[in-house]
């Protein structure tokens, strides 16, 4: 499988990697908020056959700081240190709840099918 071996100032982090089906990410950021900020790696994904989300480093950084990603060949991947399973009944009632806020403030108005009585 692909894989992403990630090292931080010199030190093995970890070796992610999601299989065959998924996405597999690694983002720097920095947040900057009135002057102050927040600066942060993470490495993650999503395997997507589960619908699970998956995080091995979400790390601070500091200016300096060295990060070395490398993509490579693997059999196998580190455990992930996170794990959070998708719950889908929750995700559409999200979806239906910011589709609904959307429309509001659009000045939409939703139409649905009434439902048939039995």
């Amino acid at each position: 499988m692909r894989a992403f071996q990630v090292h931080i100032n010199g030190k093995k982090v970890c070796v992610a990697g999601i299989g065959q089906d998924g996405v597999l990410t690694s983002i720097v950021n920095w947040v900057a908020k009135k002057g102050e900020g927040d600066l942060f790696v993470t490495v993650g994904g999503l395997i997507s056959p589960a619908g699970d989300h998956v995080t091995w480093v979400r790390q601070d950084l500091q200016v300096g700081d060295e990060i070395l990603l490398r993509v490579v060949e693997a059999k196998t991947s580190d455990v992930p240190g996170k794990r959070t399973s998708t719950n889908l009944a929750e995700e559409v009632k999200n979806q239906k709840k910011y589709v609904r806020l959307m429309a509001k403030k659009l000045g939409w108005t939703i139409l649905t099918k009434a439902r048939k009585r039995r």
